[in-house]
């Protein structure tokens, strides 16, 4: 059983050390040799963008006996040498924007050096560049490789000012390549994020944007089928772990790991690699995600615009708006998707309209991570934890005695400047509870006379939940009944359960609940 390569994104080193490689190479010999020859793709951290950067560099230095036994050493490839440029700015970014520039300067003149070419004093990085290029054609037209493109800009992007003079530099940087076309062989950029083309690609000719692309939508991440055939012995080996079955594993893997469609024109999902890398390495199911950190300036975001928690699924957006943004307009929605946050549920192609939710329970504990801290004020996630293991549990065995008596305590521990007199809040706050916990909720879910609060689905039951303000659970049991909020469910083959919770305005918390079978 070949070892998982869970910290590994060199490609050289992981095929020399019979790391597992999930061959991808028939997606990059079609990019390869179609036309054009220039590409972008945004995916999130962690999807393996730095390994795809280091397997094209591979093939491009004609090393064909890394890929021996892979597809695209059965094919008709030609392996012609070529010079090579690779950069990552993820190593330059944190600088002020003069450092920047000036490490920029530096790393190029490094690998010029390295080259044996001497580049002047006094040059731009641009100037560098253009000058590198020029030089390394001399033996054959040059790979152009640029990793984490937009760190620097990223790594200002609380601070608009900064963030702006980093688009700038990268601006003139990036826009040399168009007068490079007749020195360069291929080239690709990538990175997390994608800012609309006129700020910072605006002068590169035929720059094909793969990142919303049906092509592309299987590029990064592991299919179903991959895991099967690639990770069978490693699934084998945690499910007997765990005493389950192999198939038993293959859910579990799929309700934390999968889910991740990039593309409004391809049906296709993938995994996240490198959880499921590090979940089958160490057989235990975890949130790896948010152990990589969530991004400073998306939380200062979230909590800035102010978004409304409950919209986060279900959101509505154009494929158009998915795919870039500007750095002094930045749409949350767009920034979840393109940060791994969110992903295409649905597409609509009428109306080329998109639906986004959560991928999968990695995720959406991760997003509860960073937001039950602003609706709580808890500063440790334990409590959470404990809760929603042992409300699991309560629904799954139907015991909602015990299910609405555990969260009293809970919703009383919240501060008391923090509650809001409105049903939302106390909806939010459940709503997330639910979702960390695991359960299928689907919240202000439509039908033809009205909205229901929220509906869980269990293995068995159906939960249709209707919280009230002021008003007694009698009074939403008696709503639930009377606008047939069930009616839409009652071909599913599960018992229906009606669930009022009643919230007294003044202690903010529960003081009643009631339930009934419908």
């Amino acid at each position: 059983m070949r070892r998982l390569p869970d910290t590994i994104d060199d490609f050289k080193k992981l095929i020399e050390e019979n790391y597992l490689y999930v061959d991808k190479t028939r997606h990059l010999y079609e990019l390869l040799t179609g036309s054009p020859q220039k590409f972008f793709l945004s995916r999130p951290r962690r999807f393996g963008k730095t390994l795809l950067v280091s397997t094209l560099e591979q093939i491009f230095l004609g090393n064909r006996e890394r890929f021996k036994n892979l597809w695209i050493d059965q094919s008709d490839y030609t392996w012609t040498k070529h010079p090579v440029l690779r950069m990552s700015l993820i190593e330059m970014g944190l600088a002020s924007p003069e450092q920047f520039e000036e490490r920029l300067v530096r790393n190029l003149k490094q690998k010029a050096t390295a080259a044996g070419i001497l580049l002047p004093d006094g040059l731009s990085s641009a100037e560098c560049l253009a000058s590198l290029v020029q030089n390394l054609s001399q033996k054959n037209s040059v790979v152009l490789l640029i990793d984490e493109y937009d760190a620097p800009i990223l790594a200002h992007i609380s601070n608009p000012a900064l963030a702006e003079e980093m688009r700038t530099i990268l601006k003139s940087f990036y826009g040399v390549i168009k007068a490079l076309d007749a020195h360069l062989r291929f080239v690709f950029i990538t990175g997390v994020t994608k800012f609309n083309k006129t700020s910072i690609f605006s002068g590169i000719n035929n720059l094909e944007d793969l990142t919303l692309s049906e092509q592309a939508a299987t590029l990064l991440g592991i299919e179903l089928e991959e895991l099967k055939l690639y990770f069978s012995e490693h699934i084998q080996a945690v499910a007997h772990k765990h005493r389950c079955s192999w198939e038993k594993l293959c859910l579990t893997l799929q309700e934390w790991y999968n889910g991740y469609r990039f593309s409004p024109y391809s049906e296709k999902k993938v995994y996240n690699p490198s959880s499921v890398l590090k979940a089958l390495n160490r057989g235990q199911f975890e949130n790896y995600w948010s152990q990589t950190g969530t991004p400073s300036f998306l939380v200062k975001l979230i909590q800035e615009k102010n978004y409304p928690i409950l919209d986060l699924e279900n959101l509505i957006l154009s494929s158009e708006d998915l795919g870039a943004f500007d750095i002094e307009q930045i749409q949350l929605p767009t920034l979840l998707f393109q940060t791994g946050y969110l992903t295409i549920r649905d597409y609509d192609p009428d109306s080329a309209l998109c639906q986004l939710a959560f991928p999968n329970q990695e995720v959406t504990q991760s997003m509860i991570r960073v937001l039950a801290p602003m609706l709580t004020r808890q500063d440790s996630f334990a409590p959470w934890q404990q809760l929603a293991s042992r409300l699991k549990r309560d629904l799954l065995q139907n015991n909602l005695n015990d299910f609405c008596s555990r969260l009293r305590p809970f919703f009383a521990d919240i501060p008391y400047d923090l509650h809001i007199p409105l049903e939302r809040y106390y909806q939010t706050v459940f709503y997330m509870l639910i979702k960390f916990m695991g359960a299928e909720i689907m919240t202000e879910e439509r039908t033809n006379i009205g909205r229901i609060d929220a509906v869980l689905q269990t293995p068995t039951h159906t939960y249709i939940v209707e919280l009230k303000m002021g008003q007694s659970a009698q009074e939403a049991l008696e709503q639930i009944r009377q606008r047939q909020y069930a009616e839409k469910y009652q071909l599913s083959g599960k018992s229906l359960i009606a669930l009022g919770l009643a919230f007294d305005p003044v202690t903010k918390n529960i003081i009643d609940q009631a339930w009934q079978q419908l």
